[in-house]
């Protein structure tokens, strides 16, 4: 198995833990070697369960890719796959209040370009004006050429976990 291959089961490893995790996912198209998928409910009562005050549903679906070299025009390409393809993972409805969609790809080599690019990455969908919730595209690289990970503002906070499992770096390390 290669590198892509040795962290791509690392990262999936990581996410059996909470996420329903899937190899060779085919959706719209295309497999991905790698695929987890996460939801979430919640509700507040008062007294009883028929007296509800709220509730909502959040989800995270992650896609997980491994290229030889990124370069602008692929991630261009899987950047839009993800805003419309993806897009229709999310199921938006009174109760929903999230669906976070993530691509996450493991590169053996990244061009300079690409790095600026991901970090300026942003989509968010709004459903009917926010009230049947929202959904943000989360982006990820994992560059092992230069042994680093690259995110866009939304998987900023994912970007520890990814250093941690990919290079074997402490967590509380990446996060400094």
């Amino acid at each position: 198995m290669d590198a892509k291959g040795q962290v791509l089961e690392r990262l999936l490893k990581a996410h059996r833990a909470y996420f329903d995790v899937e190899r060779d996912h085919a959706f719209a198209g295309r497999v991905f070697p790698g695929y987890a998928e996460f939801h979430t409910h919640g509700e507040q009562y008062v007294l009883v369960k028929r007296a509800k005050l709220w509730e909502v549903d959040s989800h995270q679906y992650l896609f997980f890719d491994t290229v030889e070299r990124l370069d602008m025009p692929l991630l261009d390409e899987l950047v839009q796959f993800m805003q419309a393809q993806a897009l229709g993972k999310v199921k938006p409805k009174a109760d929903h209040m999230s669906s976070d969609l993530g691509l996450i790809l493991i590169a053996d080599a990244v061009d300079d370009d690409v790095a600026a690019a991901v970090r300026k990455v942003r989509f968010r969908k709004n459903f009917k004006f926010g009230i049947h919730g929202w959904s943000d595209l989360i982006v990820a690289v994992v560059d092992l050429g230069r042994r680093r990970v690259v995110t866009n503002g939304a998987g900023k906070d994912m970007a520890g976990v990814l250093e941690a499992n990919a290079f074997g770096v402490r967590e509380d390390d990446a996060l400094r």
